[in-house]
């Protein structure tokens, strides 16, 4: 069995833009395809010569964002996924499991004079621990020898 891989992507998340249709073709929005490129980029970078997972796989996808709010989680893993298919893993369909989780700043930060809310520019924490903005991608592949956890059985005719 292969090694799982993690990917550090420093930076706020971004979340995958709708493609908007111009005169009936789509387009996907720069923003997602800068975001894209720069994930591929930084797996080339971390893991060169990688060859992509044949077998089914678990992506966990953890986002420390700057801000509370949007963008949704799901947009956020989209992002991810589509940006690793075919240089992680050959395709998507190959993710069996896959979780995701948004990490938000405290909404109060303690000072020499007390408690007050949280000012854009001030740092971010999480339970008071202080943290950059970024995002932390796992990949693990599922050992073949635990298939009939994660495949439902099938019960012949004939029994």
């Amino acid at each position: 069995m292969r090694e799982p891989v993690a990917l550090l992507i420093p930076g706020d998340p971004v979340a995958k833009g709708r493609p908007r249709v111009y005169h009936g073709h789509g387009v996907t929005p720069q923003r997602t395809r800068d975001a894209e490129s720069v994930i591929q980029r930084l797996f080339r970078e971390e893991f060169p010569g990688f060859t992509p997972y044949e077998c089914r796989i678990i992506v966990t996808c953890e986002f420390w964002m700057r801000r509370k709010g949007k963008p949704d989680c799901d947009n956020l893993i989209k992002l991810c996924t589509d940006a690793l298919n075919g240089i992680a893993y050959q395709d998507d369909e190959q993710i069996e499991i896959i979780t995701g989780r948004r990490y938000l700043p405290d909404s109060r930060i303690q000072t020499e004079h007390g408690w007050r809310w949280r000012r854009s520019k001030d740092p971010c924490t999480y339970y008071g621990t202080p943290y950059e903005p970024h995002t932390l991608i796992h990949i693990t592949p599922i050992n073949n020898c635990a298939d009939h956890l994660f495949r439902p059985t099938r019960k012949s005719k004939n029994t």
